[in-house]
């Protein structure tokens, strides 16, 4: 779709202030890009650190909980999961930065523990809810981790597809409009520049005549 210009010279100065204002877009959408790498890269870093703490703690959990299933029963673990029904809590505190919200952190507050040992529970079965307590954290870290750079990859993805288009389309194309503009006003100057030569010479020659004209009379 051609661009709609102003007529006449009003239209070079109109296309000059866009390709500027264009050109300072490019520049401040290529620092954010470039920020938002960073931060991608720090984020996918934690993000590994994050799965394996999660990986290793779920393991932990899992091993003491076959533990305890062995030595007290599964009626030990009936008991301890009836006296331990309020749901623990997460809190997100959410971050914004470069134009994007993204969770920062999760605190996570456990419910309060029975006391195992007066419910007849082994010393495994204290390890494991210590254990699953722990895992629980660390699932927490990693969900807000992994949503945190998701947000953050999405929200890079988007900045550099509006950069592209930007210094690929939008610069390119009214740059060449302002070429174009240029080239016919420089044309229309030589042709305006032509036409008032050719007057020039044209009067001297319309008074000669003129002069003739009015002695033959």
């Amino acid at each position: 779709m051609p661009l709609r210009l102003p007529t006449g010279r009003a239209g070079r100065p109109w296309l000059v202030r866009r390709l500027a204002t264009a050109r300072r877009g490019a520049e401040v959408l290529d620092q954010k890009r470039q920020a938002l790498l960073r931060l991608e890269r720090r984020l996918a870093e934690l993000l590994s650190e994050a799965e394996a703490d999660w990986t290793e703690a779920a393991r932990e959990a899992e091993t003491w909980l076959a533990r305890a299933a062995v030595i007290g029963g599964e009626r030990a673990l009936e008991l301890a999961a009836f006296y331990s029904r309020e749901p623990a809590r997460i809190e997100i505190a959410w971050r914004r930065t470069l134009g994007l919200a993204y969770p920062a952190e999760a605190d996570v507050t456990h419910a309060p523990a029975p006391d195992l040992s007066a419910l007849g529970g082994s010393s495994a079965l204290v390890y494991a809810a210590a254990a699953h307590r722990s895992a629980l954290t660390a699932a927490a870290a990693f969900a807000t981790t992994r949503l945190a750079h998701e947000r953050t990859a999405a929200e890079l993805k988007a900045t550099t597809r509006r950069l592209r288009a930007v210094e690929r389309r939008w610069i390119p194309r009214h740059e060449e409009a302002l070429a174009a503009l240029e080239l016919a006003l420089d044309e229309g100057e030589r042709e305006e520049a032509a036409r008032i030569r050719w007057i020039a010479r044209r009067q001297p020659a319309r008074r000669r005549e003129h002069r003739v004209h009015a002695s033959t009379e």
